[in-house]
């Protein structure tokens, strides 16, 4: 009598984003992927995982997280899904990670993204756990924008994007030193080229995450800032008057880009709220592949 052991997978790809794969029956994504939004590696996910899984009561069970078996990655790697490790490579089966389990991340885990994530999900439950024990049978969430942005928020978010673009420019283009006539851009060198690349990638597409961005762009104000300052004492003794307003005018432009990453921070959906929310999709069906064994 022959056994057949079925192991089915069903994938979407969201746009601007990765993979949601339904496996064991959970919509699933890999700790790789959830690492990359939460902007760490992935062996932290996997550490927090496996570090809160002991003791009597895991954090983690199945229906939170759960490492692929050696059918799963056969079957896997046959549709293409993943690749073949390169000699030296990791051979250790994948973490993948549901949709309660990238909540319970953004619970414990002590990075910006996470900790903004988690005051929007307890915001969220608080307002409607309010509204359960007020006997309401239709619940309603209070600015629904944070978690799924609307087109006219989005039109705004792109807006501010361009603006901040336009400011990065502007700040890279002032003359820091009239005598040699560099630039902010000419000091900053690779520092301020990647900033910019970045930047015209993010106004084409969503495929640079926003807290890429985010973080280069507070890197680039750093060191504007150092720069900045070590000038400022340059100047401290000299009778250079145009020189002193060149360096007033690059400390407001400096300020102006920070005002607007700010603002922007209020118009972008969280990424890690983003990724939450791509789970509830319905992925499409792969083709099936049957292991058989005797």
């Amino acid at each position: 009598m022959v056994k057949k052991e079925v192991t089915t997978l069903k994938s979407v790809e969201h746009k601007g984003g990765p993979r949601i794969y339904e496996l064991r029956s959970y919509f699933v994504m890999f700790a790789s992927d959830v690492a990359n939004v939460f902007n760490v590696d992935t062996r932290e996910i996997v550490q927090n995982i496996k570090r809160n899984n002991e003791g009597p009561r895991p954090l983690f069970p199945e229906r939170y997280a759960f490492q692929i078996n050696k059918l799963e990655l056969h079957n896997l790697r046959s549709l293409g899904v993943i690749s073949k490790p390169r000699r030296g490579g990791s051979r250790a089966l994948p973490w993948v990670v549901t949709r309660k389990g990238a909540i319970r991340l953004a619970t414990i885990m002590k990075v910006p993204s996470a900790m903004d994530a988690a005051d929007v999900f307890v915001d969220v439950f608080d307002e409607v756990l309010s509204q359960v024990f007020e006997g309401k049978k239709m619940l309603q969430i209070s600015n629904p924008s944070r978690i799924v942005p609307d087109e006219d928020y989005q039109k705004q978010a792109q807006k501010m994007r361009t603006k901040i673009a336009k400011a990065i420019d502007n700040l890279l283009n002032t003359v820091i030193n009239p005598k040699q006539n560099t630039t902010v851009k000419d000091e900053l060198g690779n520092v301020a080229q990647e900033a910019v690349n970045h930047v015209k990638e993010w106004l084409r597409s969503k495929k640079v995450e926003n807290e890429k961005i985010e973080a280069e762009t507070y890197l680039l104000l750093e060191k504007a800032r150092d720069m900045y300052e070590r000038r400022q004492s340059e100047l401290k003794n000299a009778a250079l008057d145009r020189e002193r307003k060149l360096l007033e005018n690059f400390e407001k432009k400096i300020d102006i880009v920070k005002k607007l990453l700010e603002m922007q921070k209020q118009l972008e959906p969280n990424a890690v709220v983003n990724m939450v929310g791509k789970f509830t999709g319905h992925p499409l069906l792969a083709p099936v592949l049957e292991n058989e064994r005797k």
